[in-house]
């Protein structure tokens, strides 16, 4: 069991399990970034997007007859959009988040774990992992409302959700968040500079449009990043903060043993 925390540890582990694994992680992380709205396609699609509306605005070009009949007799065109995101967020994204970790943690564990995995948060309790996700997202807004750095305190507590519903997809929401931060309370700090240590990364990374993200950034800090939830179990466990029974492990989603022919 690990006994100090070892941030350049985490990221030299995280990376080689990465590039051991090198386009299974890519290809998941890819579908991280689709599902967030941050992929390179779809930022240069936001970005054309902006210069259209510009361009609008400005009476360089006028606009298409019906975003005009749209928004003279709607107004629904932002409300729509932001509609749309929130019910693939909700029913999407986060449960993917959710099978991601799976995913990332058997790698972790030395397991070679198929690219399904990443639909485990599909597979095992949807409504409760989609209720937990909602839960911190909605928490972690409220939070933000008394000012940017409570928000981001508290979005650090819950750094751990996605990773204890990875282990057990039926704790109760409740549970699952108060372990979080459980889990970060000492650690958040610490949690926040581990973070903050791949901000030279992400400046590489928008310099190349997203594609270094997509290839090597996003998937190693994504492996690293499990690396910090597995020191954070061992610790959880080790001083009783969390139980077993709690955090079971990998073995719910263990092939069963071959049985041998009578």
């Amino acid at each position: 069991m690990r006994t100090e925390w070892n941030r350049p540890h985490f990221k030299a582990t995280g990376k080689g399990i990465f590039l051991s694994h090198y386009w299974p992680f890519v290809g998941a992380v890819v579908l991280t970034l689709v599902l967030s709205g941050n992929a390179v396609i779809l930022q240069l699609n936001q970005w054309s997007n902006e210069l259209m509306d510009f361009l609008w605005t400005m009476g360089v070009i006028p606009p298409p007859d019906w975003l005009v009949t749209l928004e003279r007799y709607t107004g629904l065109f932002p409300s729509l959009s932001l509609g749309a995101a929130l019910v693939i967020a909700l029913l999407l994204a986060w449960p993917y988040e959710v099978g991601l970790c799976r995913f990332l943690l058997e790698h972790s564990a030395g397991k070679k774990a198929p690219f399904s995995r990443v639909g485990f948060g599909f597979q095992n309790n949807y409504g409760n992992v989609v209720l937990t996700q909602f839960m911190r997202a909605l928490f972690t807004f409220l939070w933000s409302l008394l000012l940017i750095i409570p928000g981001i305190i508290r979005g650090i507590g819950y750094f751990a959700v996605p990773y204890i519903l990875a282990e057990n997809p039926n704790l109760s929401w409740k549970r699952t968040i108060q372990l979080s931060l459980s889990m970060t309370d000492g650690y958040k700090w610490r949690i926040f500079v581990f973070q903050l240590s791949y901000l030279g990364w992400y400046i590489l990374d928008a310099l190349t449009l997203g594609i270094l993200g997509v290839f090597f950034v996003s998937p190693y800090y994504y492996a690293a990043q499990t690396e910090v939830y597995r020191y954070l179990r061992e610790r959880a466990l080790a001083e009783g903060l969390a139980t077993p029974e709690e955090l079971p492990g990998l073995s719910p989603a263990d092939p069963p043993p071959e049985r041998s022919l009578p």
